[in-house]
């Protein structure tokens, strides 16, 4: 037997003869009735929360497009049919002026390729000038560096690695444009 066992056994007759106090049985039952005050939303409640919200979403929003989005953004982008004159890196890098004049030809001469089969194809041609001026925005950071920039060397070899670029993108539009050319032709000789 355990110690509990024993001690209840010896005191059966003290548990058996105390009965809890009347006050005991009033308290619970008066504990029991009482009911709590549940809080309840009215709808005029949810109006000034809404209204609250609506307010606090519009000023985030006006933040956003007067500070954030306005300093994030840089100026427009500029359709342009050729790249910008280059900077005269002779004068700052001469040992890639040579590489630098030789890709930036390359891109020139293959622009005037895409300009005169662009006739064929206008809106195709839009699309190329989209990503050609992507990558001509970045050759207009750079060369807005170059001047600027203690380490040239670096951001003129990415100047040259992004006119090398446009220059690979240039000649696979180049090669889309002839594909189009050559299945207009043969659909053109099929229909006949």
């Amino acid at each position: 037997m355990s110690n509990l066992e024993k001690f209840i056994r010896k005191n059966r007759e003290d548990f058996d003869n105390a009965a809890p106090s009347a006050n005991v049985w009033e308290n619970i039952e008066q504990s029991l009735n009482t009911k709590k005050k549940v809080k309840t939303f009215t709808t005029r409640d949810i109006y000034k929360w809404t209204a609250a919200a609506a307010i606090i979403f519009i000023i985030l929003t006006s933040v956003y497009f007067i500070y954030i989005r306005k300093n994030s953004h840089e100026e427009p982008v500029v359709n342009r049919e050729t790249p910008t004159q280059p900077v005269d890196i002779g004068s700052i890098a001469p040992e890639y002026a040579a590489e630098f004049q030789k890709v930036y030809q390359s891109v020139v001469n293959r622009q005037q390729e895409l300009k005169t089969a662009a006739s064929v194809q206008p809106r195709l041609y839009q699309q190329f000038q989209q990503d050609m001026n992507a990558l001509d925005s970045a050759y207009e950071l750079l060369k807005k560096q170059a001047t600027e920039s203690p380490n040239q060397d670096v951001i003129i070899k990415a100047m040259i690695q992004n006119l090398q670029l446009q220059a690979e993108l240039l000649s696979r539009q180049l090669m889309i444009f002839n594909k189009f050319k050559i299945t207009k032709k043969t659909n053109n000789e099929i229909n006949s």
